[in-house]
């Protein structure tokens, strides 16, 4: 569907360009005009009814763009200057470094092996291990994700501000471990109450569990902060505050 999307997107913004540069023949620049108009009638009142009714439906394309983005405002120049340390060096902070650029652009593979090296050099190093845990998590490998984020949360409870809680726990939810996920959210949610992500997800597995009157009260409560909080924080929220009405409004008491 991703790709789909993606294909069809990309040929209508081909066929705008050329429309727009002229360099259509008259039979096909009428055509092209058509069904770029009627592409765009149907496609905008979609892309509204998605958002609102789906919310959460171009996550995929969001992380895809943001990676895009990266490795076009990433320069060359920083990446060769971190190689040439690494090989001249040899020292895990640069693998980390690297890897961490790496990560961001969606290239988890060469992510991984930088990292892998890093703890091969420095085993307790904390970032590298935490990093590799949210590279394992991205690509689907959630039982390696939760060996790493176990140890760091034996470490390091509250690393990176609460994210290491909640990839663990849905790390665990993937897995089928679904007690010692709610415990995770539930340490989770006591130290960042309302947390959006969190309180959405560990609202799912109490569904699941069949404890809807929880869930509910969770989702409800995740509201409520949200009202309180700065605009910034409800317009980074803006997801998962949609998918937790779309959930109230679809799920009975």
């Amino acid at each position: 569907m991703k790709r789909l999307i993606l294909a069809t997107g990309g040929t209508l913004a081909a066929i705008w360009l050329l429309l727009s540069l002229g360099l259509l023949p008259s039979p096909l620049d009428r055509f092209a005009a058509r069904l770029l108009g009627l592409a765009c009638s149907f496609a905008c009142p979609l892309t509204v009814l998605f958002l609102v009714v789906a919310p959460g439906f171009f996550r995929e394309l969001a992380d895809d763009w943001r990676h895009f983005w990266q490795r076009i405002r990433t320069r060359r120049q920083e990446i060769a200057e971190l190689e040439h340390r690494i090989q001249l060096l040899d020292r895990a902070h640069h693998m980390v470094q690297l890897a961490n650029i790496y990560a961001r652009q969606g290239r988890c593979r060469k992510a991984i092996e930088l990292y892998h090296r890093a703890l091969a050099k420095e085993p307790d190093h904390l970032e590298a291990a935490y990093r590799l845990a949210l590279c394992y998590y991205d690509t689907g490998q959630f039982e390696q994700a939760v060996e790493l984020l176990e140890q760091v949360h034996a470490q390091k409870p509250d690393y990176d501000y609460g994210l290491a809680y909640l990839r663990l726990a849905q790390a665990h939810q993937r897995l089928g471990n679904t007690q010692r996920a709610a415990e995770i959210y539930e340490i989770l949610l006591r130290f960042y109450p309302g947390h959006a992500e969190g309180s959405y997800h560990f609202a799912e597995l109490l569904t699941e569990q069949g404890d809807t009157r929880r869930a509910r009260q969770l989702l409800q409560e995740m509201l409520a902060t949200a009202r309180r909080s700065p605009p910034f924080q409800r317009r980074r929220n803006r997801g998962w505050l949609m998918k937790a009405r779309w959930r109230l409004w679809t799920t009975k008491p």
